[in-house]
């Protein structure tokens, strides 16, 4: 009875159910991205110049649909990569993963606006600051996790810094997306493609500065 009383939230939880749940939602959101391009309303006979004009038409939402879901695929990926670093969640953890699973559900959503009304420079900032708080989210995940001192100790010190790095990349090109848009919603596209295309020369030149340190 005289003892220290225990905290609910202090106890270590094991990962597998967090897991579960992250590959769970990411399966789901993955798959309603494909809901998000309509099948051309046309007659099954259908001249081969209508349908082709409609396939034309919908060029914007395939675009969209397969950069996003290879986006979604990207964030868990590097989910998965730190999860297999870390030994234990607790209440926090949980909780930040949860919140960034939000995020993730989101995503048909923002797609689906990008993909339905590209011209309109509202969906823009709509798409991007769901992609910029997803990357937000993940890098939170990942400093508690090292802060709290829940990655394997054993862990290759310079692998921890290279996911690291590539969690901050999304991030930085969705605020750049947000801030080249305020100029033109396409220009902040592009410059969030080009951020991520150039992702492993930035890798490299960061890897070759470390080495000249070293």
């Amino acid at each position: 009875m005289g003892g220290r009383r225990a905290s609910v939230n202090s106890v270590p939880l094991g990962k597998s159910r967090t897991q579960s749940l992250s590959d769970g939602v990411f399966a789901v959101a993955m798959g309603l991205l494909a809901i998000q391009i309509q099948i051309p309303q046309l007659p099954a006979g259908a001249e081969s110049g209508r349908l082709l004009e409609a396939i034309g038409a919908m060029a914007p939402s395939i675009v969209v649909f397969g950069g996003t879901f290879l986006l979604a695929g990207v964030f868990w990926y590097l989910q998965h990569l730190t999860f297999h670093f870390i030994r234990h969640t607790d209440h926090v953890l949980i909780w930040i993963n949860i919140v960034f699973l939000m995020f993730v559900a989101g995503l048909p959503f923002s797609a689906g606006m990008l993909g339905r009304f590209p011209d309109q420079p509202l969906v823009y900032p709509c798409y991007f600051g769901n992609v910029l708080a997803l990357g937000i989210m993940a890098n939170w995940h990942w400093h508690y996790a090292r802060r709290k001192y829940m990655v394997d100790p054993e862990a290759d010190l310079d692998l921890l810094a290279k996911i690291t790095s590539r969690l901050r990349i999304i991030p930085a090109a969705a605020a750049l997306a947000l801030a080249l848009g305020t100029l033109h919603p396409k220009l902040g596209a592009a410059g969030f493609v080009w951020v991520l295309l150039l992702q492993p020369f930035f890798e490299r030149w960061r890897l070759a500065r470390s080495r000249a340190r070293g």
